[in-house]
């Protein structure tokens, strides 16, 4: 019976961001959010792809081979997922409002990669932003700072 349940909890946790003793968890629900707005808007991807790698590195202050080989990973579950919720409670209940409020820009900077923000993408950083608890002000303020290359 715990060969069952055992096989259960692995189905259950298999899409999960979160790993028992898993210092990478938050890197990867970010990289996630991240991967969801590029994928939002197709073209550009290349530039994506490295504005989503310089924010694993500078935002969470890991090594470019850490970051590539996460965001392999952050890709497989943001393809796997129908939500983007268990990403975002996991961000929300374990960041503070200033790192939420930076996320938040580094998901405008994604947007803003290709040299224009597409409407899909500015609705989607706003029901990530909400989903975040990033307050509505710090939301528009960081749009400007991310601004198009």
């Amino acid at each position: 019976m715990s060969n069952w349940l055992d096989q259960l909890k692995s189905i259950l946790t298999a899409n999960s961001p979160e790993r028992p003793d898993d210092d990478l968890a938050l890197p990867r629900a970010a990289a996630v959010l991240l991967l969801e707005v590029s994928a939002t808007d197709p073209g550009g991807e290349s530039l994506e792809a490295r504005v989503i790698e310089a924010a694993l590195i500078e935002h969470f202050g890991l090594g470019r081979s850490e970051a590539e080989a996460l965001l392999g990973e952050a890709g497989r579950l943001q393809q796997d997922s129908v939500s983007m919720h268990e990403f975002t409670h996991m961000l929300k209940s374990r960041l503070d409002p200033q790192a939420r409020a930076e996320l938040v820009e580094w998901l405008w900077k994604v947007a803003y990669a290709d040299g224009h923000l597409d409407r899909f993408e500015e609705h989607l950083i706003r029901r990530l932003a909400d989903l975040l608890a990033v307050p509505h002000l710090e939301f528009i303020r960081r749009k400007p700072r991310a601004g198009p290359a």
